[in-house]
């Protein structure tokens, strides 16, 4: 996956694959086009979507409570294992770097990069959860990892 980033409108060759609103497909980097481009050409993906499941979460407030806040996970895929199974994942697409704890060295970009974290664990808590009530995989796609 390239470092390039890039922002815009997906339309997809296999439009009777993508579950949800086909107008709406937005990929927010160049990793996001790459998953999407792998979900629409690949004939083992079934159905796939991009932020169309919402999932609830609680984040905390400045103030030491919690407000709702609502999560849309980059990427659902279904699709079929090299045993004909079928799996249905649910994908966050992230640079490695907002998966860890900053290592920053100045403190601005430390207690940024920190909340971001704070923030995205939250997130991915949420969504492991939901998944595991609703019969699904979660799993976190970084630079690390490739489509092809």
């Amino acid at each position: 996956m390239g470092a390039e980033w890039r922002q815009g409108l997906f339309t997809p060759k296999h439009p009777e694959k993508y579950v949800g609103d086909l107008e709406k497909i937005v990929f927010r980097s160049s990793w996001e086009l790459e998953a999407f481009e792998f979900c629409d050409n690949n004939p083992k993906v079934l159905k796939w979507a991009s932020e169309e499941i919402v999932i609830p979460y609680s984040m905390p407030t400045s103030k030491g409570g919690v407000r709702p806040a609502k999560y849309y996970p980059d990427l659902y895929m279904e699709y079929k294992n090299v045993h004909g199974k079928v799996i249905r994942d649910l994908i966050e697409i992230k640079p490695f770097k907002q998966t860890k704890p900053s290592r920053s060295r100045n403190p601005k970009n430390k207690m940024y990069e920190n909340a971001v974290h704070m923030k995205n664990q939250l997130k991915w808590e949420a969504a492991r959860a939901w998944c595991a009530q609703n019969g699904m995989n979660f799993r976190l796609l970084t630079e690390k990892e490739q489509f092809s």
